[in-house]
């Protein structure tokens, strides 16, 4: 008697069972690895970040905590000092980010098109980054400091010019230019504080590695026949890269805006090292003020209520980022 055969599509129901099985054992096994990652995120991020909502509704500080709704916020953002460490905030991101990625943008293009086979360039380039924030700040500290013998006053001395308290001085560098005319502009017009200044050249010598090495990897995906059909039409050297190059980067370079951003933002060591929020504020940030407000000022309601709008604040202006690319990054 010859046993019984089995069709086609008898094996293929009885398959089903096992594909499915199968793949709940997969998904089983791929959640299991995942699952440090996602206690990590859980408890580190979500539940950390829920529990500063919740706290920044309190006036909470060591003798204890007692809800007071939204009263912290309308405190915040009437309150002298938020407007203020505001503006520093403001200042610092919109002097480093752009001036960091358009000095990145032709040490990228000439590393890769005109330097390609001295890799001492690229790792040279590349060496203020991996350098601790700390470490950078103090070397800053000493390039600046107060005493005649600092590079930054031994330069000045070329020109006939005593030394300077850098990291003290609270004047706006746009008043401090007008000085010698006798105008003085008030608030926002004065500029950004010479201490608050020279922060921004620190983090702009500190962040510009990361952001030639990430635009290079960007212009590993663009192809010589490109940059040569443009050539041909009779595009110079600066041409090319402002014609060419750059709008095939703009995924790149959005990207770096972004990312750039929120190091910007969220920023503490460098600023604390050199000049620790002052003079009278004019290099407090944001990071700055909530930290102080937390550790210095025992407000940890307050503290709370300024890091949730910090983070909401970074992430309006990714948003608005994003927006703003729609028609100028290209991604073909």
């Amino acid at each position: 008697m010859s046993p019984p055969t089995t069709s086609p599509e008898q094996a293929a129901v009885e398959k089903v069972p096992d594909r499915s099985r199968r793949r709940r054992r997969q998904g089983a096994v791929g959640l299991l690895f995942a699952l440090p990652a996602l206690v990590l995120l859980g408890v580190f991020h979500i539940w950390a970040s829920l529990f500063n909502i919740a706290m920044s509704l309190t006036d909470w500080s060591l003798g204890g905590a007692s809800f007071v709704g939204l009263r912290n916020y309308v405190d915040l953002l009437t309150g002298a000092e938020f407007r203020n460490s505001l503006t520093v905030t403001l200042f610092f991101v919109v002097g480093t980010v752009p001036v960091t990625i358009l000095l990145g943008l032709p040490i990228a293009y000439a590393l890769h098109y005109r330097l390609a086979r001295f890799h001492v360039y690229r790792v040279l380039v590349f060496t203020p980054y991996v350098v601790p924030t700390v470490a950078s700040a103090m070397i800053w500290g000493v390039i600046f400091g107060s005493n005649p013998g600092s590079l930054a006053n031994w330069i000045l001395s070329w020109f006939g010019v005593g030394p300077h308290q850098w990291l003290v001085d609270g004047t706006g560098v746009v008043n401090l230019v007008l000085h010698p005319l006798g105008v003085q502009l008030p608030g926002l017009l004065g500029g950004p504080s010479v201490a608050l200044t020279v922060t921004m050249v620190a983090q702009i010598w500190h962040m510009l590695g990361f952001t030639v090495i990430v635009l290079l990897s960007g212009l590993t995906g663009i192809g010589e026949d490109v940059r040569e059909a443009a050539r041909v039409d009779g595009a110079g050297e600066l041409r090319v890269l402002r014609s060419v190059v750059v709008p095939l980067l703009s995924p790149t370079i959005l990207f770096l805006a972004v990312i750039s951003l929120i190091f910007a933002v969220r920023e503490f060591n460098l600023i604390y090292v050199l000049t620790g929020g002052g003079p009278q504020g004019s290099s407090e940030t944001l990071s700055m003020l909530m930290v102080r407000q937390f550790y210095e000022d025992n407000e940890l309601g307050r503290g709370a209520t300024t890091g949730t709008f910090l983070a909401i604040t970074v992430a309006v202006l990714t948003l608005v980022q994003f927006w703003i690319s729609r028609r100028r990054v290209h991604y073909e």
